[in-house]
């Protein structure tokens, strides 16, 4: 994996993928449902692991952006949503009337920012404690710095995890889970040599989350047995006011990604 793999993020590509790490652990609509907790637990456990979409924030036209989102939200989140809302717990209705507004405001707009608004962060913390409390995950405290992961644990058992992310540091951090595939005998070390096409066909992502300084955010994994690695890929020096000024059109930070510093825990699960 080159030192290019994910270059500068810009603040629209991280907005999208922030919305999509927080929020839709309790989507609905107004009907509270009948408290069926096993199925919305397993029905969230679907919608926190949703792949990402597929959408090139660096080539496509902020048209095309859109409309790729409304299509991921209207093909992907509302059905899911839908089967949450069946088995929505009454004690978190009034977050979830909050969060299911929030994803059919995306597939009517295209607009990944509506889950930045402060009642849907505190819908979203509120669904989501629910959900540690309710559902059987495992939750591992994970905080970024630079450059370092901490709070990784060397091995974690199969099943689903939530890793509670805060970036303790100075610049922009991310935290990306990677899974070998099973054929790849390769160490992580070797494949962090490689190109990058040729890396990304050994290894799964698993997702992703990320923060500016001071902010707290989670990713919920189902995790498999196998190896895996976690990565930063940010270049180093790109601070929450560098980001602004690569938006606006001034110079993009150089340096190396976080994880040629030091930002990589591997872990295994069994």
């Amino acid at each position: 994996m080159g030192d290019g793999r994910r270059g500068l993020r810009l603040l629209g590509l991280l907005l999208a993928v922030l919305a999509l790490g927080f929020g839709l652990s309790g989507c609905g609509d107004d009907d509270d449902g009948d408290g069926d907790v096993e199925a919305y637990c397993e029905d969230t456990l679907a919608i926190e692991t949703i792949p990402e979409p597929d959408i090139d924030f660096e080539s496509m036209s902020e048209e095309e952006q859109a409309e790729a989102a409304k299509e991921f939200a209207s093909e992907e989140l509302v059905p899911l949503a839908e089967k949450i809302q069946a088995n929505a717990p009454e004690e978190i209705a009034d977050d979830i009337d909050t969060l299911v507004a929030a994803v059919d405001e995306i597939a009517e707009t295209g607009d990944f920012g509506v889950f930045d608004s402060a009642e849907t962060e505190e819908a979203s913390d509120n669904a989501h404690a629910f959900d540690l409390a309710n559902c059987g995950w495992e939750s591992s405290e994970v905080t970024a710095r630079e450059y370092e992961f901490e709070g990784v644990a060397a091995e974690y058992e199969a099943g689903p995890t939530s890793f509670e992310f805060s970036n303790a540091g100075e610049e922009l951090h991310e935290f990306i889970v990677l899974k070998k595939k099973a054929d790849t005998e390769e160490s992580f070390d070797e494949l962090l040599e490689l190109p990058q096409e040729e890396a990304e066909g050994k290894v799964d992502e698993v997702g992703a989350v990320f923060g500016e300084p001071g902010d707290d955010d989670y990713l919920v994994a189902d995790l498999e047995e196998g190896e895996y690695i976690a990565l930063c890929f940010i270049p180093v020096g790109l601070t929450p006011e560098a980001a602004a000024a690569a938006e606006e059109g001034g110079e993009e930070p150089q340096g190396p990604p976080h994880f040629t510093q030091g930002m990589r825990a591997e872990f295994t699960v069994s």
